[in-house]
């Protein structure tokens, strides 16, 4: 209930500041307001003085919202001093000022079909001003440039143009109109009253920061008071952080009255560049608010006068209880003392429309059941669907921003969020925006999520990554369950938005009691708790030892996990083979400049050979020149491994499998050396207790062969393991057995082929004897692929007394589909989850490949490469992108957010800021 007593005050009265805008003139753009249109309401106009300038327009609409920013001028000019706004010509509308080089004034004016008419040289002044600048002078009737490095200045009457050489106190930095006088103000804030011509510094007013200065209608801002005639009234705060906003006066609601806009330059995320408005009123005026309700209809309603949108939803009060545009909001169930949202919803003619309502109707429920207080005391947000006519014909191929253009009235933009509703499941949404799609598999979910998008919430609760404790259904890890129940999906209200984590040092004693963090027991991560008292113990990195300090984890893993920001290292038509030796990295992959054909694999084979390259990491995101191991006849994926200072390259060509060394300290390349005339084979190498180990894999057979290389380059003899594999094998050395790892790949059964699996051997001589075998995922498991697979041991603190295995590999591939999804199965101690392994995806659904990843240990983490795929062999497609991060271990913070203040106080609200044009 809101039943303020309006003051009686001498001077100006301005409503409490509410949002107008967004993030319209971020530093340099300059902010200025004028009624450009000449619809008696004052708009917003933007100037980037910098470089080409551009003037961009947000015209203010009825005087309830503003409309849709756009460009009204391009290339007006180049490096502007300063601008002033102002009825300059005698063309209805304000027009804008430009100093450039000091002596040019440029005009942009007369408003038409959104462009302003550029008139170059419409002034020059006599004599270029140092530091000059622009101000608006004498009610409106005079253009002022003067010097803020002396006394120079030139007053310019508007009627006819004449100017006037004048001085101005020295120093004066800023000037504003006051009507019979004028505000200065000097470098350190001082402002005074001064009388143009006048040889006094003028009358003392106070103290304030430049940027914070703006004067109109007769009124002078002074930071948080504005003083007219000697009389300053302090003015609402915000109740945002600290920014150093400018202020400007302008008649927005067009009642003759100057309001004042606050151009925010916080530095805090949302509201850093939000536009306020106060909107000037006198104490007996009728619609202080201006919301098409009284002051006496509000008292009755209980709503408050003061402000048009009392509870915050983006709806004015007087919309609420009547018809706005053609929209009975009264008779939808609106009430502007409750959160309301109205939905248009535009279902494709081929979906279950029941079966939607019903979802639709489970929607509006847990939206009414949202844990908020309205200003009327209920509880929630009111969710109120429209349903237009179906989607029908060539519309159903058009992107859906193109259908909402074309089915939200213009008219309700700004009034009406849209929602279409297609077959099948996923969909998408603008991020703090009014349109979406959404598919009908899991309706009620997905809706939620992405109505979500459309009121502000991103995918994190705006951390830099998804951490496990934003148990949001925004976050994808809790999209669709949360404690092993999907109908528990919620948004968050931060309960542990006060708690922060850094992958990079994590403590393993959450300073929460187990109730708070019980969850993370349960699906999506499954971590395993201890109760402690006040705290609980938590075993982050699942190495089977709980309370650890200063631990490094990939924690945020559930719906994917990333190897940072993607390089890019050129155009690869094979897997990467990433090696390290001697402290330095490269890649190396196959390459040729086949013409593009969409129906053709671009991978390399028999078929289409090509050129072995290798590349030599300087610093990550520099890269060495691309140095050509071999020119042609590369026809398969090449492996590599370091030794003595050499790389060892072995690949398959057209005359079979072949061997070279790379020095990298010297650049040579040495000389080819036939492994295998056999062109089918694929080859594998490593290392292991000092010796080299040559693999050769047969594809038709699934049989290994091996050779071993003593540090003399003795050979030993030629072997064959008794296990055969489906895929290219690949070998690591367990740091703590001395044991060799073998990732390799079986048929387990009919439904199951190419499973992932490893084999562990010991070294007799040169042979290796099999001890013992594991699927990955375990034996009831699914995980498995086509490709070449990398293993890697990791012997650290992180990875637990016994270390743990990475897998990597890419998911199956088949002839209707040739590319898939990237993963790594990475060993944990606890046999109870999967046999201890956790399975992961890189990255998201869209980062596939038609080759096997590449792996390798670097200063404490893993390159992570792989070959991307776009689908349709574009500018992008065989684009070779690696990550430095490939333990998905990141130092940006993580934590909770609370979703549903975030609504009440920002998202809803400027989800809806500018308004479309009426019928």
């Amino acid at each position: 209930m809101f039943l303020p007593l309006l003051p009686h005050v001498a001077g100006p009265l301005f409503t409490p500041p509410q949002p107008w805008a967004l993030n319209l003139a971020p530093h340099p753009v300059v902010p200025l307001v004028g009624d450009v249109d000449g619809d008696g309401f004052a708009d917003i106009v933007t100037v980037n003085p910098t470089g080409d300038c551009e003037i961009g327009v947000t015209r203010t609409l009825e005087g309830l919202k503003p409309t849709l920013p756009f460009s009204a001028r391009q290339k007006w000019g180049k490096q502007c001093d300063s601008v002033a706004i102002g009825q300059f010509d005698t063309t209805p509308g304000a027009d804008v000022a430009g100093l450039f080089k000091g002596s040019e004034i440029r005009l942009a004016g007369s408003l038409k079909d959104g462009q302003f008419n550029d008139v170059p040289n419409w002034v020059t002044l006599p004599k270029a001003l140092s530091e000059g600048r622009l101000a608006t002078v004498r009610d409106g009737k005079g253009l002022l440039a003067y010097s803020s490095k002396s006394a120079d200045a030139y007053l310019i009457d508007l009627g006819t143009k004449e100017i006037e050489t004048v001085r101005i106190p020295s120093g004066t930095q800023w000037i504003g109109d006051l009507g019979s006088a004028l505000a200065i103000s000097t470098k350190n804030g001082e402002v005074a009253q001064w009388k143009l011509g006048s040889s006094a510094r003028g009358e003392k007013i106070g103290k304030a920061r430049l940027a914070g200065l703006a004067a109109g209608g007769g009124n002078l801002v002074l930071d948080g008071s504005v003083w007219n005639g000697g009389v300053a009234i302090p003015i609402a705060p915000t109740g945002l952080p600290e920014g150093n906003s400018r202020f400007v006066f302008g008649d927005i609601d067009g009642d003759g009255d100057a309001d004042l806009l606050e151009f925010r330059y916080g530095s805090e995320r949302h509201t850093g560049g939000q536009i306020l408005l106060r909107r000037s009123y006198r104490s007996d005026e009728a619609d202080p608010d201006h919301d098409g309700l009284s002051t006496e209809q509000e008292k009755a309603l209980g709503t408050d006068p003061l402000n048009p949108d009392t509870d915050n939803d983006a709806l004015i009060d007087g919309w609420e209880v009547g018809i706005y545009r053609g929209l009975d909001m009264k008779a939808l169930g609106c009430d502007p003392l409750r959160v309301d949202t109205i939905c248009l919803i535009s279902p494709f003619d081929d979906v279950d429309m029941a079966r939607v309502k019903l979802d639709m109707e489970r929607v509006a429920r847990s939206f009414a059941e949202l844990d908020f207080s309205n200003p009327g005391g209920a509880k929630g947000l009111g969710f109120h669907a429209i349903y237009l006519d179906p989607v029908k014909g060539e519309d159903k191929n058009q992107p859906w921003w193109a259908n909402r253009e074309k089915f939200r009235a213009e008219k309700w933009r700004g009034v009406v969020h849209w929602m279409q509703v297609t077959r099948g499941g996923g969909g998408q949404a603008d991020e703090l925006g009014d349109g979406g799609t959404v598919g009908t598999n899991d309706l009620w979910a997905v809706f939620l999520h992405e109505f979500g998008h459309q009121m502000g919430l991103d995918h994190s609760g705006f951390w830099s990554g998804g951490g496990p404790i934003y148990s949001s259904l925004m976050n994808y890890n809790y999209s669709y369950g949360f404690e092993d129940s999907h109908d528990k999906i919620h948004f968050s209200k931060g309960p542990l938005a006060k708690f922060s984590m850094f992958e990079t040092d994590l403590d393993e004693t959450l300073p929460l009691p187990y109730d708070q963090v019980k969850f993370l027991e349960k699906a999506p991560y499954r971590f395993r708790l201890k109760e402690n008292g006040t705290t609980t113990l938590i075993d982050w990195n699942w190495n089977g030892i709980f309370g650890e300090k200063h631990v490094r984890a990939d924690i945020n893993y559930a719906y994917s996990t990333h190897a940072g920001l993607r390089d890019d290292l050129g155009k690869a038509k094979t897997m990467p083979c990433l090696i390290v030796e001697g402290g330095k990295a490269f890649a190396i992959f196959g390459a040729n400049d086949r013409v593009k054909d969409p129906k053709v694999d671009p991978t390399l084979g028999p078929e289409n050979p090509g050129r072995l390259v290798l590349r030599q990491l300087e610093k990550p995101f520099k890269w060495k020149p691309p140095v050509v191991l071999e020119k042609e006849g590369i026809t398969g994926d090449p492996v590599a491994v370091g030794t003595g200072g050499k790389l060892q390259v072995l690949y398959p060509t057209t005359k079979g499998v072949v061997m070279r060394s790379y020095a990298p300290a010297s650049g040579q390349i040495g000389e080819a050396t036939v492994v295998s005339s056999d062109t089918k084979l694929v080859p594998s190498v490593a290392m292991h207790a000092g010796k080299l180990f040559i693999f050769l894999w047969n594809p038709a057979t699934g049989e290994i062969d091996y050779q071993s290389v003593d540090p003399r380059a003795k050979l030993g003899a030629w072997q064959r393991l008794q296990a055969k594999s489906t895929n290219a094998v690949s070998l690591c050395t367990d740091t703590k057995t001395g044991e060799a790892i073998l990732g390799m790949a079986q048929n387990q059964d009919d439904k199951r082929p190419n499973r992932w699996q490893i084999r562990r051997y010991t070294l007799k001589g040169d042979r290796l004897v099999e001890k013992g075998m594991q699927w990955i995922d375990g034996v009831d498991g699914q995980s498995r692929g086509t490709s070449r697979v990398t293993v890697l041991f990791d012997g650290s603190k992180d990875a637990g007394p016994s270390g743990r295995i990475y897998f990597f590999g890419l998911g199956m591939l088949t002839p209707t589909s040739p590319w898939s999804c990237v993963y790594v199965a990475q060993q944990i101690a606890d046999k109870s989850v999967r046999d201890g392994w956790l399975v992961k995806r890189y990255y998201d659904e869209w980062s596939q490949s038609r080759s096997a990843p590449g792996a390798a240990w670097y200063k404490g983490d893993i390159l992570y490469a792989y070959r991307w795929v776009d689908g349709g062999q574009g500018e992008t497609d065989n684009n070779l992108h690696l990550g430095y991060q490939g333990l998905g271990i990141h130092a940006d913070p993580m934590g909770d957010f609370d979703d549903l203040t975030f609504f009440q106080t920002f998202g809803i609200r400027n989800s809806l800021l500018y308004l479309g044009n009426g019928e």
